[in-house]
């Protein structure tokens, strides 16, 4: 997996509740969405200590638009943009 690192920052990390840098990461990952297969891109956290990648209520209605969006090109439909 390719993950480019968007940013670093120290914050509370509510993945192992400890203090550290967190990073935002991005990175392409495929998924099977109605019986066709897509690849989007997917922003998330991640966390060191854990060596855990998730997500907030943000990330995850944006991540969910890129992929339905993927899925939409893939089979000729208009996207949300």
């Amino acid at each position: 997996m390719n993950t480019k690192i968007l940013k670093a920052e120290n914050k509370l990390c509510p993945c192992c509740m400890e203090e550290h840098v967190v990073q935002t990461v991005q990175f392409e990952t495929d998924i099977v969405f109605k019986e066709t297969e897509v690849e989007y891109t997917v922003e998330c956290f991640y966390c060191d200590n854990a060596d855990e990648y998730f997500e907030d209520s943000e990330q995850m209605n944006r991540n969910d638009i890129s992929m339905k969006n993927a899925y939409r090109e893939k089979v000729g439909l208009l996207t949300s943009h």
